[in-house]
């Protein structure tokens, strides 16, 4: 079962979605530092997410339309916002405060905010999860491995995501490319905030 688990986890990480959009934008705007905080940021919202699901508000947000639509409007205007930040961020020739030195709280701390304000994986989670428990044994050691499983595909599929646009960010931080760095990073946090605003139940 937890083969099986692992193979259906690894399809559903690598499908894009707003975590990949994002953590790809962090790489190209911000470099491979606040890639692999995002990455770290976005692990820690799966936790939270998986536990939150298991302790049964996972079930009432997908129950609840009003509620699954006030948390998919929340994190879709979170992930423009951060859009448009690096949109509107300077060049590093001009910045007080380098983008490679962002504070890595902050890095975390959005991360985290938008994967826990993504309404479709909690309602996932509640979809998908109770199929690899064994009602027969302990539910609480089976949801630790299935939640730390899950956790540590996403860590894999993320970086190879991050790895791939950070090769994309290294054409792009030629002489005068940085702005267009930003920009193309502020245009997966825009798909992304896009992608959850249409997102439904």
């Amino acid at each position: 079962m937890l083969l099986a688990f692992i193979a259906a986890a690894f399809v559903v990480v690598s499908i894009p979605g707003p975590t990949i959009f994002m953590v790809t934008g962090y790489a190209v705007g911000y470099g491979p530092r606040a890639a692999l905080l995002s990455i770290i940021g976005v692990c820690l919202g799966d936790l939270v997410a998986m536990t939150v699901t298991f302790a049964g508000l996972g079930t009432v947000l997908a129950a609840s339309a009003e509620l699954f639509m006030l948390v998919k409007w929340v994190g879709a205007a979170y992930l423009v916002y951060l859009g448009v930040q690096l949109w509107r961020a300077p060049a590093p020739s001009s910045q007080a405060q380098p983008a490679e030195s962002q504070p890595a709280g902050r890095i975390i701390r959005r991360a985290f905010t938008v994967n826990v304000l993504h309404p479709k994986g909690l309602a996932f989670y509640v979809a998908f999860m109770p199929q690899f428990i064994d009602p027969a044994k302990p539910a609480l050691a089976q949801m630790a491995v299935l939640g730390l499983t899950f956790a540590a595909k996403a860590v894999t599929v993320l970086s190879a995501y991050a790895l791939a646009a950070l090769r994309l960010r290294g054409l792009l931080l030629r002489p005068g490319a940085q702005r267009l760095a930003n920009r193309f990073g502020a245009g997966c946090f825009l798909g992304a905030g896009l992608y959850t605003a249409t997102l439904q139940r």
